[in-house]
């Protein structure tokens, strides 16, 4: 075992580039804890991703496991559309908006961001309910600005959703880089974000945000997990908190959000990207979290300057 487990440990420490404190002259069990506590701490440090480390205990093999994980933090990744509809016919700004427009546009068509105007999309449910509500009950308060506000929500919604699905927005992303002038500060922060979108584009032109996504984030694996994966849905799948929407002000706006925070708290936990490596002498597999990080980034930085 202690054999195995020194195997393992030194394969584990050189893939993360990892200096192990000595801990052989010790004796067992002492030693096994030690080196745990030990790596435990230095994978904190070292890796952004580090969710767990298991020791497998496998017929007569000892091995390390680690899963690497995307934390959310319970974020919504809801990008805006109607403010970006409002700079594309803003002439101060219309340029910098058609680089989000090629963003948005790779975001949805290379990434696999969800549209909220289709009727397969989570939150196009959600707008369906609030708007037969609204219908049921004509004594709520506010409610023909809310039938306003729900009206624009599918018009607009309908016309940048031909946009930001036209492939044009991609292939013109790059020329839209070449060809800007940043005049403002919002103009910069505008260039920076798809100066990164571009690069994630270039890099990893035809992943998407689910690629390590697993349903109920169980994994088929058998050094993992034997188990066979729920029937019911336990956890707030990625479709259902990424996705484009209308626009983050207004009352429809505010019962959106309640009736979301309302389901997923329902739910003890929520699906993320994630990965598992095991340090048995065999190959490490080389999936990363890269593309993840990258793409939250991008996705959180749109969201505040569309807000």
């Amino acid at each position: 075992m202690e054999r195995d487990f020194y195997k393992s440990l030194s394969q584990l420490a050189k893939h993360y580039d990892i200096t192990t404190m000595p801990t052989q002259h010790f004796n067992y069990p002492y030693n096994i804890s030690l080196a745990l506590r030990d790596i435990e701490a230095q994978l904190k440090t070292k890796s952004e991703n580090w969710q767990s480390i298991r020791l497998i205990k496998k017929a007569s093999k000892t091995y390390f496991a680690i899963e690497e994980r995307c934390n959310t933090g319970a974020t919504l990744f809801y990008v805006p559309v109607v403010p970006l509809y409002q700079f594309l016919h803003n002439k101060v700004h219309r340029k910098a908006a058609c680089l989000l427009l090629s963003v948005c546009a790779y975001l949805y068509r290379n990434a696999d961001v969800p549209y909220y105007r289709l009727e397969d999309s989570y939150l196009y449910y959600n707008y369906e309910m609030l708007n037969d509500w609204l219908e049921q009950d004509e004594e709520i308060e506010d409610s023909q600005n809310s039938k306003k506000e729900l009206q624009r929500a599918e018009i607009i919604g309908d016309m940048m959703g031909q946009k930001i699905s036209n492939h044009k927005n991609v292939l013109f992303f790059e020329q839209r880089l070449k060809r800007f002038r940043p005049k403002d500060r919002f103009d910069k922060e505008c260039l920076q974000l798809a100066e990164k979108a571009f690069k994630l584009y270039c890099d990893y032109p035809n992943e998407s945000i689910k690629r390590n996504a697993h349903y109920n984030n169980a994994v088929k694996s058998e050094d993992m997990d034997e188990d066979d994966y729920y029937n019911e849905e336990t956890v707030v799948a990625m479709d259902k908190y990424i996705s484009f929407f209308a626009e983050s002000d207004g009352l429809i706006y505010d019962n959106l959000t309640s009736m979301v925070n309302n389901e997923f708290n329902e739910y003890a936990e929520t699906q993320e990207p994630m990965i598992f490596k095991t340090f048995d002498a065999s190959n490490i597999t080389d999936k990363n979290l890269d593309f993840e990080n990258q793409l939250f980034k991008v996705l959180n930085e749109l969201c505040q300057l569309l807000n």
